[in-house]
Protein backbone atom coordinates (compact mmCIF):
# COMPACT_ATOMS: atom_id res chain seq x y z
CA UNK A 1 0.00 0.00 0.00
CA UNK A 2 1.84 3.33 -0.94
CA UNK A 3 2.39 5.91 1.55
CA UNK A 4 1.64 9.28 0.79
CA UNK A 5 3.18 10.70 3.91
CA UNK A 6 6.66 10.00 2.68
CA UNK A 7 5.85 11.25 -0.63
CA UNK A 8 6.45 14.95 0.42
CA UNK A 9 8.69 16.50 3.07
CA UNK A 10 8.08 20.27 5.12
CA UNK A 11 11.52 22.37 5.35
CA UNK A 12 11.55 25.09 8.77
CA UNK A 13 10.83 27.68 6.11
CA UNK A 14 7.36 25.95 5.16
CA UNK A 15 8.31 24.53 1.42
CA UNK A 16 6.90 21.59 0.52
CA UNK A 17 9.38 19.16 -1.34
CA UNK A 18 8.75 16.49 -3.20
CA UNK A 19 10.50 13.48 -2.40
CA UNK A 20 11.36 11.61 -5.88
CA UNK A 21 13.00 8.55 -5.40
CA UNK A 22 10.01 8.00 -2.35
CA UNK A 23 7.08 8.30 -5.03
CA UNK A 24 8.73 6.49 -7.92
CA UNK A 25 9.84 3.64 -5.31
CA UNK A 26 5.97 3.26 -4.45
CA UNK A 27 5.13 3.14 -8.19
CA UNK A 28 7.69 0.96 -9.61
CA UNK A 29 5.55 -2.02 -9.73
CA UNK A 30 3.09 0.00 -11.81
CA UNK A 31 5.96 1.63 -13.67
CA UNK A 32 8.07 -2.04 -14.57
CA UNK A 33 3.89 -3.35 -15.95
CA UNK A 34 3.64 -0.21 -18.28
CA UNK A 35 7.36 -0.59 -19.34
CA UNK A 36 6.60 -3.87 -20.29
CA UNK A 37 3.41 -2.99 -22.00
CA UNK A 38 5.21 -0.57 -24.52
CA UNK A 39 4.08 2.74 -22.88
CA UNK A 40 6.05 5.64 -23.92
CA UNK A 41 8.39 7.13 -21.06
CA UNK A 42 6.29 10.32 -21.83
CA UNK A 43 3.41 8.74 -21.09
CA UNK A 44 4.54 7.06 -17.73
CA UNK A 45 5.99 10.45 -16.65
CA UNK A 46 2.60 12.09 -17.29
CA UNK A 47 0.91 9.33 -15.06
CA UNK A 48 3.58 9.64 -12.29
CA UNK A 49 3.02 13.22 -12.46
CA UNK A 50 -0.57 13.01 -12.07
CA UNK A 51 -0.36 10.51 -9.48
CA UNK A 52 1.62 12.98 -7.42
CA UNK A 53 -0.34 16.01 -8.23
CA UNK A 54 -3.50 14.41 -6.74
CA UNK A 55 -1.35 13.16 -3.51
CA UNK A 56 0.17 16.77 -2.67
CA UNK A 57 -3.34 18.40 -3.17
CA UNK A 58 -5.06 15.58 -0.93
CA UNK A 59 -2.87 16.77 1.96
CA UNK A 60 -2.37 20.25 1.12
CA UNK A 61 -5.14 20.96 -0.47
CA UNK A 62 -3.45 22.75 -3.27
CA UNK A 63 -1.15 22.14 -6.55
CA UNK A 64 2.35 21.62 -6.21
CA UNK A 65 4.78 24.23 -8.12
CA UNK A 66 6.02 23.31 -11.66
CA UNK A 67 9.27 23.87 -10.95
CA UNK A 68 9.68 21.41 -7.96
CA UNK A 69 7.47 19.05 -10.58
CA UNK A 70 9.63 19.89 -13.36
CA UNK A 71 12.87 18.57 -10.74
CA UNK A 72 11.11 15.49 -10.06
CA UNK A 73 10.42 14.51 -13.87
CA UNK A 74 14.51 15.09 -14.44
CA UNK A 75 15.00 12.22 -11.52
CA UNK A 76 12.22 10.15 -12.77
CA UNK A 77 13.62 10.58 -16.16
CA UNK A 78 16.71 8.79 -15.07
CA UNK A 79 14.84 6.09 -13.24
CA UNK A 80 13.22 4.82 -15.69
CA UNK A 81 16.15 4.59 -18.09
CA UNK A 82 17.73 2.99 -15.28
CA UNK A 83 14.82 0.26 -15.30
CA UNK A 84 15.31 0.05 -18.79
CA UNK A 85 18.65 -0.48 -19.34
CA UNK A 86 18.68 -3.07 -16.48
CA UNK A 87 16.03 -5.01 -18.02
CA UNK A 88 17.72 -4.91 -20.95
CA UNK A 89 20.88 -6.24 -19.14
CA UNK A 90 19.18 -9.27 -17.86
CA UNK A 91 17.48 -9.90 -21.34
CA UNK A 92 20.95 -10.02 -23.32
CA UNK A 93 22.24 -11.85 -20.46
CA UNK A 94 19.85 -14.91 -20.29
CA UNK A 95 19.58 -14.71 -24.23
CA UNK A 96 23.39 -15.06 -25.11
CA UNK A 97 24.42 -16.28 -21.69
CA UNK A 98 26.87 -13.94 -20.41
CA UNK A 99 26.56 -11.14 -18.04
CA UNK A 100 26.09 -7.83 -18.72
CA UNK A 101 25.46 -5.30 -16.28
CA UNK A 102 24.78 -1.72 -16.61
CA UNK A 103 24.54 0.61 -13.41
CA UNK A 104 25.07 4.32 -11.94
CA UNK A 105 28.13 5.74 -10.06
CA UNK A 106 28.51 7.98 -7.32
CA UNK A 107 29.23 11.76 -8.20
CA UNK A 108 32.96 12.14 -8.18
CA UNK A 109 34.54 14.29 -5.32
CA UNK A 110 37.58 15.29 -3.70
CA UNK A 111 37.03 13.79 0.06
CA UNK A 112 40.65 13.82 0.60
CA UNK A 113 44.31 14.63 0.51
CA UNK A 114 45.75 10.79 -0.39
CA UNK A 115 46.82 11.92 -3.86
CA UNK A 116 47.24 8.01 -4.52
CA UNK A 117 43.26 7.21 -4.88
CA UNK A 118 42.06 8.43 -7.66
CA UNK A 119 39.32 11.23 -7.60
CA UNK A 120 37.23 9.43 -10.26
CA UNK A 121 34.78 7.36 -9.63
CA UNK A 122 35.30 5.56 -13.22
CA UNK A 123 38.53 4.64 -12.50
CA UNK A 124 37.79 3.22 -9.34
CA UNK A 125 35.69 0.50 -10.54
CA UNK A 126 39.11 -1.24 -11.83
CA UNK A 127 41.12 -3.95 -9.76
CA UNK A 128 44.53 -2.77 -8.28
CA UNK A 129 46.10 -5.33 -10.11
CA UNK A 130 45.37 -3.27 -13.46
CA UNK A 131 47.38 -0.29 -12.21
CA UNK A 132 50.80 -1.88 -11.60
CA UNK A 133 53.98 -2.55 -13.81
CA UNK A 134 53.15 -3.50 -17.34
CA UNK A 135 49.60 -4.21 -16.97
CA UNK A 136 47.05 -2.18 -18.82
CA UNK A 137 46.19 0.70 -16.76
CA UNK A 138 49.96 1.09 -15.48
CA UNK A 139 50.48 3.70 -18.26
CA UNK A 140 48.37 6.47 -16.71
CA UNK A 141 48.87 5.20 -12.78
CA UNK A 142 51.57 8.06 -12.69
CA UNK A 143 49.06 10.65 -12.95
CA UNK A 144 45.29 8.76 -12.23
CA UNK A 145 44.79 11.54 -8.86
CA UNK A 146 45.18 14.11 -11.75
CA UNK A 147 42.00 13.09 -14.00
CA UNK A 148 39.14 14.46 -13.10
CA UNK A 149 36.27 13.76 -14.78
CA UNK A 150 32.16 13.93 -13.75
CA UNK A 151 31.41 10.25 -13.28
CA UNK A 152 29.55 8.96 -16.12
CA UNK A 153 25.55 8.17 -16.03
CA UNK A 154 26.30 4.56 -16.79
CA UNK A 155 28.70 2.15 -17.31
CA UNK A 156 27.89 -1.18 -19.37
CA UNK A 157 30.22 -4.25 -18.99
CA UNK A 158 30.21 -7.61 -19.24
CA UNK A 159 31.52 -9.89 -16.33
CA UNK A 160 33.73 -12.68 -17.05
CA UNK A 161 34.32 -13.55 -13.49
CA UNK A 162 31.35 -16.38 -12.46
CA UNK A 163 30.87 -15.68 -8.75
CA UNK A 164 30.77 -11.93 -9.40
CA UNK A 165 27.98 -12.56 -11.99
CA UNK A 166 25.96 -13.90 -9.60
CA UNK A 167 25.52 -11.15 -7.59
CA UNK A 168 25.34 -8.85 -10.14
CA UNK A 169 22.39 -10.44 -11.81
CA UNK A 170 20.51 -9.92 -8.28
CA UNK A 171 21.73 -6.75 -8.36
CA UNK A 172 20.36 -5.75 -11.42
CA UNK A 173 17.08 -7.91 -10.70
CA UNK A 174 16.72 -5.12 -7.12
CA UNK A 175 18.05 -1.91 -9.62
CA UNK A 176 14.66 -2.57 -11.83
CA UNK A 177 12.87 -1.54 -9.09
CA UNK A 178 15.52 0.64 -6.98
CA UNK A 179 16.75 2.72 -9.94
CA UNK A 180 18.60 5.00 -7.15
CA UNK A 181 20.45 2.33 -5.69
CA UNK A 182 24.49 2.40 -6.08
CA UNK A 183 24.91 -1.09 -5.09
CA UNK A 184 26.36 -2.64 -8.16
CA UNK A 185 29.16 0.07 -8.24
CA UNK A 186 29.62 -0.57 -4.51
CA UNK A 187 30.45 -4.27 -5.28
CA UNK A 188 32.09 -3.91 -8.18
CA UNK A 189 34.88 -1.39 -7.20
CA UNK A 190 37.65 -2.24 -7.59
CA UNK A 191 36.81 -5.77 -9.20
CA UNK A 192 36.83 -4.99 -12.58
CA UNK A 193 39.43 -5.63 -15.45
CA UNK A 194 39.98 -3.11 -18.00
CA UNK A 195 38.13 -5.29 -20.89
CA UNK A 196 35.51 -5.55 -18.88
CA UNK A 197 34.20 -2.24 -19.53
CA UNK A 198 32.60 -1.87 -23.04
CA UNK A 199 30.95 1.97 -22.90
CA UNK A 200 30.02 5.02 -20.84
CA UNK A 201 26.47 6.47 -21.42
CA UNK A 202 25.75 10.29 -20.90
CA UNK A 203 21.73 10.43 -20.52
CA UNK A 204 20.34 13.60 -19.97
CA UNK A 205 16.22 14.76 -20.30
CA UNK A 206 17.75 17.51 -22.82
CA UNK A 207 20.95 19.11 -23.70
CA UNK A 208 20.34 22.80 -22.95
CA UNK A 209 22.32 24.88 -25.33
CA UNK A 210 24.07 26.32 -22.50
CA UNK A 211 25.23 22.85 -21.11
CA UNK A 212 25.76 21.03 -24.39
CA UNK A 213 29.24 21.67 -23.97
CA UNK A 214 29.22 19.55 -20.78
CA UNK A 215 29.12 15.59 -21.42
CA UNK A 216 31.74 16.77 -24.19
CA UNK A 217 34.37 17.23 -21.68
CA UNK A 218 33.72 13.88 -19.93
CA UNK A 219 33.49 12.27 -23.53
CA UNK A 220 37.16 13.62 -24.46
CA UNK A 221 38.78 12.09 -20.98
CA UNK A 222 37.25 9.00 -21.76
CA UNK A 223 38.70 9.31 -25.52
CA UNK A 224 42.16 10.19 -24.55
CA UNK A 225 42.32 6.99 -22.16
CA UNK A 226 40.79 4.77 -24.77
CA UNK A 227 43.41 5.86 -27.08
CA UNK A 228 46.49 5.19 -24.68
CA UNK A 229 44.97 2.67 -23.12
CA UNK A 230 44.30 0.94 -26.75
CA UNK A 231 41.05 -0.32 -25.58
CA UNK A 232 37.66 -0.10 -27.57
CA UNK A 233 35.22 1.35 -24.94
CA UNK A 234 32.76 3.09 -26.74
CA UNK A 235 30.92 6.51 -25.63
CA UNK A 236 27.16 6.98 -26.21
CA UNK A 237 25.28 9.64 -25.94
CA UNK A 238 21.60 9.15 -24.93
CA UNK A 239 18.65 11.77 -24.32
CA UNK A 240 14.71 11.84 -24.48
CA UNK A 241 14.89 15.07 -26.63
CA UNK A 242 17.22 15.39 -29.22
CA UNK A 243 17.76 19.14 -31.52
CA UNK A 244 19.21 18.94 -34.49
CA UNK A 245 22.00 21.10 -33.46
CA UNK A 246 22.99 18.09 -30.91
CA UNK A 247 22.86 15.31 -33.57
CA UNK A 248 25.26 17.12 -35.54
CA UNK A 249 27.51 18.00 -32.67
CA UNK A 250 27.64 15.07 -31.48
CA UNK A 251 27.87 13.18 -34.88
CA UNK A 252 30.93 15.21 -36.03
CA UNK A 253 32.57 16.26 -33.12
CA UNK A 254 36.87 14.95 -33.33
CA UNK A 255 38.16 14.00 -29.77
CA UNK A 256 40.86 17.24 -28.79
CA UNK A 257 43.50 14.53 -29.04
CA UNK A 258 42.91 14.06 -32.37
CA UNK A 259 43.84 17.06 -32.87
CA UNK A 260 46.88 17.00 -31.44
CA UNK A 261 47.80 14.21 -33.73
CA UNK A 262 46.55 15.25 -36.50
CA UNK A 263 43.56 12.33 -37.03
CA UNK A 264 40.24 12.46 -37.18
CA UNK A 265 38.96 10.37 -33.71
CA UNK A 266 35.40 11.03 -33.56
CA UNK A 267 34.10 12.09 -30.02
CA UNK A 268 30.99 10.29 -29.60
CA UNK A 269 30.32 6.55 -30.63
CA UNK A 270 26.27 6.92 -30.73
CA UNK A 271 23.75 9.18 -30.16
CA UNK A 272 20.41 7.93 -28.94
CA UNK A 273 16.78 9.42 -29.07
CA UNK A 274 15.02 7.24 -26.28
CA UNK A 275 10.87 6.96 -25.79
CA UNK A 276 11.07 2.98 -25.53
CA UNK A 277 12.96 -0.09 -24.27
CA UNK A 278 13.46 -1.20 -27.61
CA UNK A 279 15.12 2.22 -28.75
CA UNK A 280 17.86 1.19 -25.93
CA UNK A 281 18.33 -2.30 -26.96
CA UNK A 282 20.38 -1.47 -30.25
CA UNK A 283 22.49 0.41 -27.92
CA UNK A 284 23.76 -2.11 -25.09
CA UNK A 285 24.34 -4.60 -28.46
CA UNK A 286 26.17 -2.41 -30.60
CA UNK A 287 28.27 -1.79 -27.02
CA UNK A 288 29.52 -5.22 -26.09
CA UNK A 289 29.28 -6.90 -29.54
CA UNK A 290 31.61 -4.69 -31.44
Amino acid sequence: MVNYSEWFTSNQKGKIQINSIAIYRDLSPEVVKQLDNNLSVSEIIDWIRQRTIQAFKSQYSRRPTDGALNNSVGRWNEFIATTLFSEIALDISQNNKICVTIFSLPNSKIANEDTEKAYSKFLTLFNPEEWRGGKKLSTIAPFKHKIFLPSPDYIIAVINDRQISVVVRSLLEKQIRQPDSLEIYSFLQGKLNVEEVKAVISLKTSNRPDRRYQPLFEAAMIKAMIYVLQQNWKYYMVASELTSADRTIFSTAIAPHGIAIEQDYQLVDGTYLYNRKLDLVSLVESAIHE
